[in-house]
Parts: C-alpha cells; structure tokens; sequence
C-alpha cells in the first residue's frame, strides 16, 4: 500500500463530500488502488494545520458540522498563510479547491506554483490557476516531476476532459457546444415553466447548488472559463479567456422565453466552439434549440456537451448534478488518476 501525503486547500463543500467518499471508501480504495490517502495539512480562511501523521477524515468533518475552522485544530501554526502551507509540511499531493479568485488567481495559483515547484501532483477543482496560468501550471508540472489533473474543473462529474483526452486520442475537434453551468440550465427551466428569475435564484441557493452571488453563473463567465479550459486542453487554441465572446441570461426576458417555447424551442446557455480556417470562434450566449435536440433536453440540473470531430463524427454526452458530490468524486478520480501515474512514471525511471 502506498500512503500519499495529501494537503487539502480549502475546506468547503468540495473536499469535505471528499473526506465523506475517502471515509465511505478507503478500504475498497487501497483494495483497488493500494492507496491510502492521509492528509498531513489542512488549509482554511482561518489558516493552517499539520500533522505529520495525519488527520483523520472524521476530524475534519466534524470540525466543519460544528462550524469551527482550522485554526482551532491541533497542528494548526499561528501567523501562517494559507498560500505558504508547502513550506511546512512534507507532502505528495495538493488537492486544491478554496474559492475561484478571477481577478489575480488569488491564493489558488500561488499554492498551485509553490506545490508543483516542489514536485508534488496537483489536482484541481479551482478554475482560477489554470484561467490565469494553464501553461505555467503544466510546465512547472513537466519540469519538476508532479502532475496536474483538473478534470473537476469542468462540469464535475461529467466526465469532460477525461473524454478529450484519453477517449479522443488522435482526434481533432470539429467544433463543440455545450451546457457547463448547471445553475443556469435550472434557472431557464424555471422560467420556462413560468417562475421568476428571483424565485428561481432563491432556491438554487436554498439547495446549495447557487453560490450567494450568482453573477459569475448569470453573466456567463463560469462557463467561458470551462470553454477555455476545454480549448487549452484539446485542441491548438493559444489565445487568452478575453477571446471568448461572453452573453450571460441576465438580461433575457420573460417575453424571450415564451417565443421560443411557442416556436418549439428552449434557449439554453451555450458554450460554443466552432473551427473557421484553422482558427477558432469562441462564445457563450443564450442560444435557442429545438426542444427534442439533446441539449434541448438537458433540462434542470443538467448539463451536457456535444461535439464533432474528423474521427467520430458525432459524441453527446449529459448528467445531472444538483449538489457538489459529482465534483468531489472528480476530484478523487483525478487524484487516484495521478498517483498511479506519478507511480508508474517512477517505476519506468528505475527500470532505465
């Protein structure tokens, strides 16, 4: 069994539905994978905690039901930022989900750097890092020996990037259309069967699924950032976020939707890429499709992507995900993903 040391940034809902499969499945883990996760360093708002041995995955749970944050931990070290947590603590793995800072980076990109500068692997569910620092991120990963995973970072548990990358090997994409933000898809839902937009926003929150300011969602940029990430992953696009055309649904009308439910369509925040000489158009608008296409049938909580390529013609695929265990799950195949790399990659350079 190979114990990978793990520091968990950020506390939130996405590491913690982790610590809940980690604690539901570690036996069928290690059965499977021969992997034990044990997190040496925990990171909050509040700041650090180590422990060498490891905190139990009860522990921290049990911290976040009581609502106390990491500073009142045992381990915890006064004075410490967040972003510094790698200069006190021996560890293999980064997994990195504290909240999207979309103006700098934030502490997500510094603790990314800092992480894989030192040979660790690095698994993302953070979008920011690779929004400001894609290529930097996987360079620093190529040259220092660690990997990097961010499948989560795109729809959560759809399994998009893994698909493009492993699935579609060879391939060149067509062009690509997709629904990435469920928050919106339920929001048009409901106003499609004539609730209000405020009514709607309300109880995406109340479920958890909306963040208490919905603007990244509403305004579209949510889903240009896992567009971008799409691109920068699979095909030749070297441009920045800025050469996405951004749309977002909070300026649609009520008045909008009925016209096209009337025309037999829905209007569906769409991510689209569509290839013209060799260069790429990106956008993300509300766009109005039939209501029996697939993505007119992506309704509610559910997103889906489809996509053409010169191998495999046409490939659809959707889930439905109303709650953060999808990307928890995400996170933890990713980080299973490259532990088994890393693992491999250390055994070929033995065996040479």
């Amino acid at each position: 069994m190979k114990k990978i040391k793990t520091v968990l940034f950020g506390l939130g809902t996405v590491n913690l539905g982790l610590l809940r499969i980690l604690k539901a499945k570690s036996n069928q883990i290690t059965n499977t994978h021969g992997l034990s996760f044990i997190v040496v360093g925990v990171a909050d708002s509040s700041g650090v905690a180590v422990n060498a041995n490891g905190f139990e995955y009860e522990e921290l749970l049990e911290l976040k039901r009581l609502k106390k944050q990491v500073k009142e931990l045992d381990g915890y070290l006064p004075k410490v930022l967040a972003e510094t947590i790698s200069e006190y603590v021996y560890a293999d793995l980064l997994i990195e989900s504290s909240s999207a800072n979309l103006r700098t980076g934030g502490t997500g990109l510094t603790i990314a750097r800092e992480a894989l500068k030192k040979g660790w692997s690095v698994v993302l569910a953070n979008k920011a890092p690779l929004v400001f620092a894609y290529d930097e991120l996987h360079q620093l990963a190529s040259t220092q020996g660690g990997s990097l995973a961010f499948s989560a970072t795109v729809c959560g548990g759809l399994p998009v990037i893994n698909m493009l990358q492993r699935d579609l090997k060879m391939t060149t994409l067509r062009s690509f259309r997709g629904i990435l933000n469920a928050t919106t898809n339920y929001i048009l839902n409901e106003l499609d069967n004539g609730r209000s937009g405020g009514e709607a926003i309300k109880e995406a929150q109340r479920l958890g699924a909306a963040e208490a300011d919905p603007t990244h969602d509403l305004h579209g940029h949510d889903s240009a950032n896992k567009l971008f990430i799409i691109m920068k992953s699979f095909t030749n696009f070297t441009g920045n976020i800025s050469d996405i055309s951004v749309e977002g649904i909070q300026y649609l009308e009520a008045a909008e939707i009925r016209q096209a439910k009337a025309e037999g369509n829905k209007i569906k925040l769409l991510a689209i890429a569509e290839s013209e000489k060799d260069r790429w158009k990106l956008s993300v608008k509300p766009t109005s499709v039939p209501i029996d296409s697939f993505l007119g049938t992506c309704n509610g909580w559910e997103m889906g992507v489809e996509l053409k390529t010169d191998l495999y013609e046409s490939i659809a695929m959707k889930n439905y995900e109303a709650d953060p265990v999808g990307t928890s799950a995400a996170v933890l195949r990713d980080a299973i993903d490259v532990c088994e790399r890393d693992a491999h990659r250390r055994g070929s350079a033995a065996k040479n």
